[in-house]
């Protein structure tokens, strides 16, 4: 696994068709966005799950106001955004259904921009793994990101052009207490996206 310094002047470097560990250090919302909004400035279907489980609206209006032409994108079927709480609340009972079908839907997504002969690269924006982390229940985000690498992996072998980025807190892992448990979650992505706060 290689680290990868995000560019701090804004845009965000894709890691195409990688299943990628974003470390944030401050604001949440913000380094996962940058990567929402390079996605969509390609054209690319992008879809966001944000870190946030309280999906109250106040949140989910902040989220939408980083985002560029959100409304316009959401309109031309460019990005989808989901709410993470009942994601997060399966997963703490252990049950990854909801995501099997996530998984089915993204894949009829991809199949009907090809026929429509629009982009077909996809960026996979996923604050799940990173909502548990940050309540600490870290055995219930690994199996997440356990399940996303396998997916990622499956995947790439249909030739599906599929790039998921998963942000984490830096805060939160690199606590001393928590340091084998960012080497699991870490273990699980083919690279480390580090952004350098300004």
């Amino acid at each position: 696994m290689t680290l990868e310094p995000v560019n701090a002047s804004g845009s965000a470097k894709l890691p195409f068709h990688q299943h990628a560990m974003l470390l944030y250090s401050n604001d949440e919302d913000k380094a996962p966005t940058k990567y929402v909004n390079e996605g969509l400035s390609r054209g690319h279907l992008t879809i966001y799950v944000p870190i946030n489980t309280d999906n109250n609206a106040s949140h989910m209006s902040k989220m939408a106001s980083g985002i560029v032409n959100y409304e316009d994108d959401v309109n031309r079927g460019n990005l989808l955004t989901l709410g993470t709480r009942s994601f997060y609340n399966f997963a703490l009972a252990g049950d990854l259904q909801p995501l099997e079908e996530l998984k089915i839907m993204l894949e009829d997504a991809i199949k009907e921009r090809i026929a429509f002969e629009k982009n077909d690269e996809v960026i996979v924006v996923v604050g799940i793994a990173a909502g548990l982390a940050r309540n600490q229940k870290f055995n219930e985000s690994i199996n997440i990101e356990s399940w996303w690498q396998k997916t990622h992996s499956e995947w790439l072998q249909k030739g599906l052009k599929v790039t998921i980025i998963c942000p984490h807190s830096s805060a939160m892992l690199d606590k001393s207490q928590f340091v084998h448990y960012k080497q699991a979650i870490s273990s699980l992505h083919d690279i480390t996206l580090d952004p350098i706060s300004r």
